[in-house]
């Protein structure tokens, strides 16, 4: 589901916090970044105890210490801003996931220290319930369909405005703003 994590994440941060200057290649990675730790983790490390690709970088827990310790160890400026959208991206992965239906993760440790496990063999079974839960392709579809507006609705399509996005991390105004 990376193209409605990332969709997703996008709208939600320019719906809620409406922050131009947000750098959005910290947001983005953050809104993939718990997918790729627990997914290497949860499956290649510890393949063979957790077989599960949810554990503990989809908690309340990891998010809320990594940002802590951005307030805690930088000063305001571009800086903060872009490590902080990093931990704003994760936390709406978390939303975007759904972690609420599964507390024993989201609220990781004060229910116990164990994390619960999967069957082995992950992929397998990953792939059945992706193929079997047409939910997924239409939330993934809603996601993409997002991102391709965005991508049309400011220019994207321009190399200029595309240069301009790689270089300072900022998605361009909407054209109909900016022209």
């Amino acid at each position: 589901m990376l193209f409605w994590h990332l969709g997703a994440t996008l709208w939600l941060f320019r719906w809620i916090f409406r922050d131009p200057k947000v750098d959005v290649r910290f947001l983005l990675t953050g809104a993939v970044f718990p997918d790729v730790v627990d997914l290497v983790v949860g499956t290649g490390i510890m393949g063979r105890t957790l077989a599960i690709g949810e554990l503990w970088a989809h908690t309340l827990l990891a998010p809320s210490v990594y940002m802590a310790c951005v307030l805690l160890l930088t000063r305001r400026g571009r800086r903060r801003r872009a490590f902080m959208a990093f931990g704003v991206g994760w936390l709406f992965h978390i939303l975007l996931d759904g972690m609420w239906t599964d507390p024993e993760v989201l609220f990781w440790p004060f229910f116990g220290w164990d994390m619960p496990a999967g069957t082995a063999p992950f992929w397998p079974q990953a792939w059945e319930r992706a193929m079997g839960d047409p939910w997924r392709w239409v939330l993934d579809a809603i996601g993409l369909g997002y991102l391709i507006w965005l991508w049309f609705a400011t220019g994207l399509n321009r190399k200029d405005r595309r240069d301009g996005l790689w270089r300072t991390g900022r998605i361009p105004d909407l054209v109909g703003q900016d022209a």
